[in-house]
C-alpha cells in the first residue's frame, strides 16, 4: 500500500490532531502490507454493557457522546481526500436497496419490488441529508469503542469516516443492535449530545432534532438489518441473526415519530413482522 494513500492512515492522523483516542502507528512496511497498532484491549462498550449494564458502562458513553460532539466542533480541516468524502442520498438509497435484497428478498423469501421501495426509500434519503453536514465516524456503536480502565475509550474502525448528517453517528451509538440501551439511557445521551452540538440546535427545536435524529437512525438501522442479513443468506453465517429484532424494534420506534414516513412504514410493516421472528432470543 501507499502511505499517502491508505484511508486509515489519513483519517487516523486527523483524529489524533484533534484529539480523538485513536491507536497509535508504531510501525509499518508498506511492502508487506502491514500496520503495527496499538493494542485497544480486550474489552468493548459492548462487552462492558453486557456484563456490567448501564450503571457501570454509563460513565464511557458519556464519554462517546462528547467525543463525538467535540469530533463535529473542530475546526480543523480535511488534509486529504478520505475526509472530503461525502454521504449522499444516493449513497444512503443504495444501502437500503441492499436491505431490500438481502433482507426482504433473500433472507425473508418475500417479494420486494425495486419499483415500489425505490420512492419511499428516496424520500427517507433525501430527507436525512437535509440535515447539517459534519463529519462523521460512520460506525460509531459498541462494538467499536474499546472500554479501557479509568473510563478511557478508544475509538476503532474510523478509516469509512466521511462528511454525513450530523445526527448520524449519535444514532449509531444510541440505536445500537449490539447493545440495546433503555429508553432513559438513551435520552441521557441524546439529551447531552443535543447541548453541546451546534449542528443539533441548528436544526431548531427539541422536537425537530428528535425527528433528525429519528429519520437518521430509521436509514442506519435498516442499513444495519441488512447487513446482518447478508451474513446469513450471502454467505451462510447465523451469528448476526439475534440483532435483527433490535434492529426491528428500533425501527418500528423511530417510524412513530415520523408521520411523513407513513408510507414507508405501511411498505416495511409485513416485512418487520417477519424480521422479528428471524432472530433466536440471545442465551
Amino acid at each position: 500500500f501507499d502511505p499517502a494513500e491508505l484511508p486509515f492512515l489519513e483519517v487516523r492522523a486527523h483524529l489524533a490532531a484533534i484529539g480523538q483516542p485513536v491507536p497509535e502507528v508504531y510501525a509499518m512496511d508498506p511492502g508487506a502490507g502491514l500496520i503495527l497498532i496499538e493494542d485497544g484491549g480486550g474489552r468493548s462498550l459492548e462487552d462492558l454493557w453486557n456484563a456490567s449494564g448501564w450503571e457501570a458502562a454509563q460513565p464511557y458513553y458519556l464519554k462517546a457522546v462528547d467525543l463525538l460532539v467535540a469530533l463535529q466542533e473542530s475546526k480543523r480541516g480535511p488534509s486529504g481526500p478520505a475526509l472530503r468524502r461525502a454521504f449522499d442520498p444516493a449513497f444512503f438509497a443504495r444501502e437500503l436497496h441492499h436491505t431490500r435484497r438481502w433482507a426482504f428478498e433473500a433472507l425473508l423469501g418475500m417479494e420486494a419490488p425495486e419499483a415500489a421501495f425505490a420512492p419511499p426509500f428516496e424520500a427517507l434519503c433525501e430527507a436525512v441529508c437535509r440535515q447539517p453536514f459534519r463529519l462523521a465516524h460512520r460506525d460509531y456503536h459498541s462494538r467499536n469503542l474499546m472500554a479501557g480502565p479509568g473510563g478511557r475509550l478508544m475509538v476503532l474502525d474510523f478509516q469509512d469516516a466521511r462528511r454525513g448528517p450530523a445526527a448520524y453517528d449519535l444514532a449509531s451509538l444510541v440505536f445500537d443492535s449490539y447493545a440495546e440501551l433503555p429508553g432513559e439511557a438513551r435520552e441521557l445521551l441524546i439529551a447531552r449530545f443535543r447541548g453541546g452540538a451546534s449542528a443539533a440546535r441548528e436544526m431548531g427545536s427539541a422536537g425537530a432534532f428528535r425527528a433528525a435524529l429519528a429519520a437518521a437512525g430509521l436509514q442506519r438501522n435498516l442499513k444495519a438489518i441488512g447487513t446482518f442479513a447478508f451474513q446469513r443468506a450471502g454467505r451462510g453465517k447465523t451469528f448476526y441473526l439475534p440483532f435483527i429484532p433490535p434492529a426491528v424494534r428500533s425501527v418500528r420506534g423511530h417510524l412513530a415519530l415520523l408521520p411523513e414516513q407513513a408510507a414507508l412504514g405501511s411498505l416495511l410493516g409485513p416485512f418487520l413482522d417477519a424480521l422479528e421472528r428471524v432472530g433466536a432470543p440471545r442465551a
